[in-house]
């Protein structure tokens, strides 16, 4: 093999290698995009060049980022926290870094956010974007963007798909002997509340069951809480909350008003984060949100080398989980 003088650059591997300079960079940021053979040949070469892959300085010469950014509407919402856990063990194993930005459920402050990480990244996860549809369009003709669960044309995307999981839920419920049920909101600008509502709204039709709504944005384990009451009123004996979080806080707010689950009331969630370490455990709908993260960070470090924007939704498929929440309708 010839030698090459100085440190061995990129060049040098893809000559010696026999393939192209890019291919030798995707060799260490982004391998699954290639065959086994060809990463382990090109590893093999650049080994006896005694070629150190140095990831900032790469990019740098490229005039890109070595980090990425993910911006998310609550931190503190554990299906978030496993996005980010995942995303970020996707992108380490790429030489690439995360930066993360809550934006506090605002649409105002995720625009903020994502303007100055734009500057930062090689390209912007979006998870549940709060954002106008035309302004995330402007931002993607800018910077790469892949968003989590919203679907805008002409941007790309990872979606959760639940709409089966929810359909047998709610069938379910029906075959419980549950004849009223309640859909409980999350967030108002969500997305992903829009298309579950709509689910529940159409299976719940299906099945011959009256639905009503009750609004509990933005969401959180205290919302869940304070609006047992409401779900009470409602009259449903079975409820299907957005997520987990506000599942797990209106069955303790149900406990507060002298009601047991699943005895008066069945409780169903979304996402199976805490189901297990509710009491009774959570029947739910698992969105793997960890496949989610990973599959969000491929596709924009995909975009990030220069390939073409497939704007499909790429759709990660929910199921349904059953535990002790759900039971036959009470009376």
């Amino acid at each position: 093999m010839t030698g090459v003088n100085g440190p061995a650059k990129l060049r040098d591997v893809a000559d010696a290698a026999g393939v192209s300079i890019s291919t030798v960079s995707r060799v260490f940021s982004n391998p699954e995009r290639l065959s086994p053979a060809t990463v382990q040949h090109v590893k093999a070469v650049a080994a006896q060049l005694r070629f150190t892959p140095n990831v900032v300085a790469r990019a740098l010469k490229r005039g890109i980022a070595s980090n990425i950014g993910l911006i998310v509407p609550d931190i503190t919402n554990p299906y978030m926290t496993t996005l980010l856990k995942f995303a970020q063990g996707r992108s380490r194993a790429s030489g690439v870094g995360v930066l993360v930005a809550d934006t506090d459920d605002s649409a105002e402050i995720e625009f903020q956010v994502a303007d100055q990480l734009a500057r930062q990244t090689r390209g912007l996860i979006l998870a549940a974007p709060r954002m106008s549809a035309p302004r995330i369009r402007e931002l993607a003709a800018s910077v790469p963007v892949v968003l989590i669960n919203r679907v805008v044309e002409d941007v790309s995307s990872v979606v959760t798909e639940s709409s089966a999981a929810l359909t047998e839920i709610v069938q379910h419920l029906r075959g419980l002997g549950h004849r009223r049920l309640t859909y409980l909101q999350g967030p108002a600008a969500s997305w992903a509340n829009r298309q579950r509502l709509k689910v529940v709204t159409e299976q719940a039709r299906r099945a011959g069951m009256e639905l009503a709504t009750v609004d509990a944005s933005p969401a959180t384990y205290a919302d869940g809480i304070s609006v047992a009451p409401a779900v009470v009123a409602a009259g449903g004996t079975a409820v299907i909350a957005f997520d987990d979080v506000l599942a797990s806080g209106l069955v303790e707010g149900l406990r507060r008003e002298g009601l047991t689950v699943p005895t008066d009331i069945s409780v169903v969630g979304h996402d199976d984060i805490l189901a297990e370490l509710a009491h009774p455990g959570l029947t739910t709908i698992a969105a793997q949100g960890e496949r989610v993260g990973r599959l969000a960070v491929e596709r924009l470090l995909s975009l990030a080398e220069g390939e073409r924007n497939d704007t499909t939704p790429l759709a990660v498929t929910a199921h349904a989980v059953f535990r002790a929440s759900t039971g036959p309708a009470a009376g």
